[in-house]
């Protein structure tokens, strides 16, 4: 039994909340296949150690928005997750996202919002091994701030998310953008960053192989982003950089974008 290893894999959607909020009536969809496995893990201490087994994740996501008004948006986000390590396995609906964006100044090239998220757990089993999240209610807020221009997009986000039990609560950061590289084709990036305050209750279940309350994870996803029309195919390769109480991998991930 690896009774004392500890391995989190926290995946966030390439079609996130953006600063630029959506125009009234419109619509954002994006589905999104995510794959990462792993046979190191950083302890509390930053060394890495071997987990034992390869962990591996396989997520499909959809993450939406729809413009209520002119200055709010409505977001969703909804992942089906399958993790695996050795002989056990686990498979459901992780936790459903819904927030709002809600501009706060808006020039013809920048835009300043503040964003706010409620996450609700689907009532998965918290007593698997390879248990699919906490469990228990969370919400996240902050800031949004994005330029764009003949050359492209940058986007960013700063915000504190805060769980109603035993997780630590974490200060969650991302630096994205694209660069234009063709009239349809640009070379796409994202930072990004969670933090674990460490004021959660410590507590385990089972061999708790995927979360861990309090981590430190900064992570980056880089590919190429395709124009075609209204939507666009996003490719890539994701990889952790550093961590502390966190799973040393990487993998790749599949983005379709599209607006109506």
């Amino acid at each position: 039994m690896r009774k004392h290893m500890l391995l989190l894999l926290a995946t966030v959607s390439i079609g996130q909340a953006s600063a630029f909020v959506k125009g009234k009536g419109e619509l954002f969809l994006s589905p999104s296949f995510y794959y990462y496995d792993a046979s190191k893990f950083y302890d509390r201490g930053g060394n890495k150690r071997d987990i034992g087994c390869t962990f591996r994740k396989r997520e499909v996501q959809l993450y939406g928005e729809y413009g209520l008004t002119e200055k709010t948006t409505l977001s969703f986000k909804l992942p089906y997750t399958q993790l695996e390590c050795g002989a056990d396995s686990t498979s459901g609906l992780g936790d459903l996202e819904v927030g709002f964006i809600r501009n706060l100044k808006r020039s013809k090239s920048s835009s300043l919002s503040a964003y706010g998220t409620l996450l609700m757990p689907t009532g998965y089993s918290i007593e698997e091994s390879l248990r699919l999240g906490y469990g228990r209610l969370g919400a996240e807020g902050g800031l949004l701030y994005g330029l764009s221009g003949k050359w492209g997009f940058f986007d960013s986000g700063l915000g504190y998310r805060h769980y109603w039990g035993y997780p630590s609560s974490q200060v969650r950061g991302y630096l994205s953008g694209g660069y234009n590289l063709a009239s349809n084709l640009q070379l796409y990036g994202m930072l990004d960053a969670q933090i674990g305050l460490g004021n959660g209750r410590t507590k385990r279940v089972g061999r708790n192989l995927l979360l861990e309350p309090d981590y430190k994870l900064l992570q980056v996803y880089v590919g190429p982003r395709l124009s075609l029309g209204k939507a666009s195919l996003l490719l890539g390769y994701q990889r952790v950089l550093w961590g502390r109480r966190t799973g040393d991998g990487s993998g790749f991930f599949m983005s379709l974008w599209y607006g109506f």
